[in-house]
């Protein structure tokens, strides 16, 4: 999704230069001949420390998630491996785009080098089409476990989870490379190239490119994803009911199957959690963009947003902390330091 700093035009003969915002670009605040903040000095200091928060609740709760899995033996598992990758995503999110996306938004300013204005735009790109990818994977991963459980273990293999961890990094690259165009003056003209004030990082990205390769894939991630869930839910409310009833099917006369079971669907109702969170995050940007496709990203509707997208990337640890139990016993461990031991490594966390 194309959340980072821009404009959208309709056709090619939409531009926007100096001459056209020279009323915009007459402040030079700092040196910058930027658009300058519009927010009071106090609204400034408030909304910077609100921002700042989240960022540390976002970096630190993916960084959180990320040892949990590293470490404790039981949340190894292929599903969690995805979850781990995830995390690394919303991580670098919260390092790499929240902090300079805050400045921007605060400052209307960009206080960095130009260069590093394409890349950010093109790393903001390729991070969110990654988490939208690592969702799809994950409801695949959950549909064959819930739906498929006696031939998980040969459809989702160690090789079938490096597949998808390939398809979620390199693929979320290959397919964001038209941003890259901004960096040619010539490429650029008509896609993807830089407007405004020239210390303003603002894009005007073609609205054809911005629907084909910003809003399709989460829309059509979306749809997959809710047609997958509604077969998992389906299919764990039959095997529920079987279970209970207590039919004499070879595979449920073991409590290790009835045991597998819940697991999975415990696993699928957190990682379910998480993609709709997404999902409903990112859905009011998606929305906005389709019915203001001139909405100017210095507003506050735009701004917001925004913001909720990216505070998604906040939220999932505390999913995982609510929702599953041996996350919650993991985290807990953690933050109290009790996690170095070679018995913490195998603890049976479901248990405490």
């Amino acid at each position: 999704m194309f959340c980072g700093l821009v404009f959208l035009a309709l056709d090619n003969s939409t531009t926007m230069d100096n001459s056209t915002t020279g009323s915009l670009c007459s402040l030079h605040y700092e040196n910058y001949n930027c658009t300058g903040p519009s927010l009071s000095e106090e609204d400034r200091i408030l909304t910077l420390a609100i921002i700042i928060f989240f960022i540390i609740a976002t970096i630190l709760g993916n960084l959180l998630i990320i040892v949990a899995i590293a470490f404790f033996r039981q949340l190894q598992t292929h599903a969690n491996t995805l979850a781990l990758s995830l995390a690394v995503s919303d991580f670098f999110i919260g390092l790499l785009i929240m902090p300079f996306r805050m400045m921007h938004a605060v400052y209307q300013c960009w206080f960095y080098a130009s260069f590093f204005c394409h890349l950010h735009y093109f790393l903001d790109y390729t991070l969110t089409t990654s988490s939208i990818i690592h969702l799809s994977c994950i409801a695949y991963d959950r549909y064959v476990a819930i739906c498929d459980p006696l031939r998980y273990p040969t459809r989702v293999t160690d090789r079938t989870v490096a597949v998808m961890l390939a398809l979620c990094w390199i693929g979320a690259a290959i397919f964001t490379t038209p941003a890259l165009l901004s960096l040619s003056p010539t490429l650029s003209r008509g896609t993807i190239e830089r407007g405004g004030c020239p210390d303003n990082c603002m894009f005007i990205v073609n609205l054809g490119l911005h629907f084909a390769y910003g809003m399709c894939p989460y829309f059509l991630s979306m749809f997959i994803i809710l047609l997958i869930y509604s077969k998992i839910y389906r299919v764990a409310r039959r095997q529920a009911r079987r279970v209970t009833a207590g039919v004499p099917m070879e595979a449920q006369r073991t409590e290790r199957w009835k045991s597998r079971m819940k697991r999975e669907h415990n696993a699928a109702k957190t990682l379910g959690s998480i993609i709709g969170c997404f999902m409903l995050s990112w859905l009011p940007y998606d929305i906005l963009v389709i019915i203001f496709p001139f909405y100017k990203n210095t507003s506050v509707a735009y701004e917001v947003v925004c913001w909720i997208g990216y505070i998604s990337s906040t939220v999932n640890p505390i999913l995982y902390a609510s929702i599953n139990r041996p996350f919650r016993t993991a985290f807990g461990r953690i933050l109290r330091l009790d996690f170095f031991s070679a018995e913490a490594r195998h603890l049976e966390l479901s248990k405490h």
